[in-house]
């Protein structure tokens, strides 16, 4: 099933300044790639999707922790939630919202 993403205005932000810096380029390349597989399938093998317990939503919900790159120093990753989701009449689009972008702390 797919889901739509949502940005806090920290992730975004974070996203728009990856995008924009000519030195990270490849880092983006593996952000966006990473986004892709959560929009698909959250749990995909290469996110080593997990609960990261430090964190918790702003209503209770529990975080995750996704891999946009792997076996690097501090490499980068993405925090996010499910939901809330979305109602427009009969129609029900899940959500995934994305807390931050960063590197691994």
């Amino acid at each position: 099933m797919q889901r739509k993403l949502k940005f806090t205005p920290t992730a975004d932000e974070q996203y728009i300044d990856l995008e924009k810096a000519p030195s990270k380029a490849a880092i983006f390349e593996q952000v966006r790639k990473s986004l892709g597989y959560l929009e698909i399938n959250p749990h995909h093998p290469s996110l080593n999707t997990h609960e990261f317990t430090s964190l918790i939503g702003a209503n209770g919900e529990k975080v995750f922790e996704a891999y946009a790159q792997n076996n690097t120093p501090g490499a980068y990753r993405i925090f996010w939630h499910y939901g809330p989701d979305e109602t427009k009449g009969k129609k029900r689009t899940p959500v995934i919202t994305i807390i931050a972008i960063t590197r691994h702390p």
